[in-house]
């Protein structure tokens, strides 16, 4: 749950700087790591509701809480936008019902709303609005997340069996986030087979750490203050510490960059700075294990008792896409970085023609493959 939250921030907080008002996120440290929960739906009510709040908020903040109550988990999205009036929140949920000036509502199809609604109601919840027209609106919901037992091998779970270790001398991996939620998450995962892990909140402090522990793998994100995953890495490849000194065994170390942006940009930025590969937020267990053994040539030890894997994606011998119009918006969403509406219309798709195409689509966005997910689109336009 927090690697999610925290995918979501990112990619608004970078929407919110573009706008040039402020994105602030705050989190209860009691949050559980692991939920049973939709990550698909719940991911696109949060996108849909933190980006209706940037869209409608031309200075000021937007505030994004985050809280354990209880069984129930707290989201709450406060803005300093254009508010509403009573009239305008009971007509809010329709379909086709915006409020702001007709060029924000041009950015829009009219049901991200709606759909957000739907989709909170199936969770048993409900949405509580407060707003006052020309000062801001506040978005809030309750809902019941049951905690997950034994998170951690449930995600080591492949199909030859639930990895439990590997091969050989114990390798020491050095996590470097300026968010807990983020470090938790890859220490849950990491320690239960065998690693050691250390910790670092921003790249001074895991440069300070890769002169004491020499890693055998290091984990950054990019974006943190005091000095951030590019300046770190800039320094690793230079072989010069914080105050400029050299040292050799700098210089060799294997990185990989995590984040969740969704800018190719930002990839071959974090590839060129001198990362050795790309691990994308929210992060996924699966691609993890793969840098993992790819970098470090692990031989994974498996339980063989336990040769259960979950979610099995099958194959589909033949892709049937949409018509070309809808081929055609998807494409420009894509071009746009334009997620939660990629996923919205994906969510429209009902014939059972396509299925299959939506199920990739749906797949590539909430794991915020843009490149790949443009390859895809287009490969049917052709």
């Amino acid at each position: 749950l927090p690697s999610l939250l925290q995918s979501v921030v990112e990619i608004n907080r970078i929407r919110a700087q573009q706008k040039g008002i402020t994105f602030d996120f705050q989190v209860n440290s009691q949050l559980p790591t692991g939920v049973w929960v939709d990550e698909k739906r719940l991911r696109q009510v949060l996108i849909n509701l933190l980006g209706n709040a940037i869209k409608f908020t031309d200075r000021g903040c937007v505030t994004f809480k985050v809280e354990s109550i209880g069984a129930k988990i707290r989201f709450q999205i406060e803005d300093t936008g254009v508010g509403m009036t009573p009239e305008q929140i009971e007509k809010i949920f329709l379909p086709f019902e915006q409020v702001g000036d007709s060029k924000k509502q041009a950015e829009g199809t009219g049901l991200g709303l709606t759909i957000t609604h739907q989709i909170v109601v199936l969770m048993q919840s409900e949405i509580q609005v407060q707003s006052v027209l020309g000062e801001g609106s506040t978005f809030c919901w309750e809902v019941e997340l049951p905690e997950v037992d034994n998170l951690a091998a449930n995600l080591r779970a492949m199909e030859q069996g639930v990895i439990h270790g590997y091969k050989g001398d114990k390798r020491k991996i050095l996590v470097i986030d300026d968010r807990w939620e983020n470090r938790s998450v890859l220490i849950n995962l990491l320690k239960p087979i065998g690693f050691e892990t250390i910790e670092a909140s921003n790249g001074k402090e895991g440069i300070a750490q890769v002169l004491k522990t020499s890693p055998d793998l290091i984990i950054t994100d990019l974006s943190m203050p005091v000095m951030d995953g590019f300046e770190f890495l800039h320094k690793l490849r230079s072989g010069t510490d914080s105050e400029g000194v050299f040292h050799a065994q700098l210089q060799n170390q294997i990185v990989l960059v995590s984040s969740a942006s969704v800018f190719d940009s930002d990839r071959h930025k974090s590839l060129d700075a001198g990362g050795n590969d790309f691990l994308p937020k929210p992060v996924q267990a699966e691609t993890l294990l793969e840098l993992l053994q790819k970098h470090l040539q692990l031989d994974w030890i498996y339980d063989t008792n336990n040769t259960e894997k979950q979610n099995i994606e099958a194959t589909p011998d033949e892709i049937q896409p949409p018509e070309t119009e809808i081929l055609q918006q998807l494409w420009e969403l894509a071009q746009d970085g334009e997620l939660d509406g990629i996923i919205e219309i994906a969510e429209k798709l009902q014939d059972t023609n396509t299925a299959a195409f939506t199920q990739e689509l749906i797949r590539l966005a909430d794991a915020c493959e843009l490149k790949q997910l443009r390859a895809f689109i287009q490969q049917y336009l052709v």
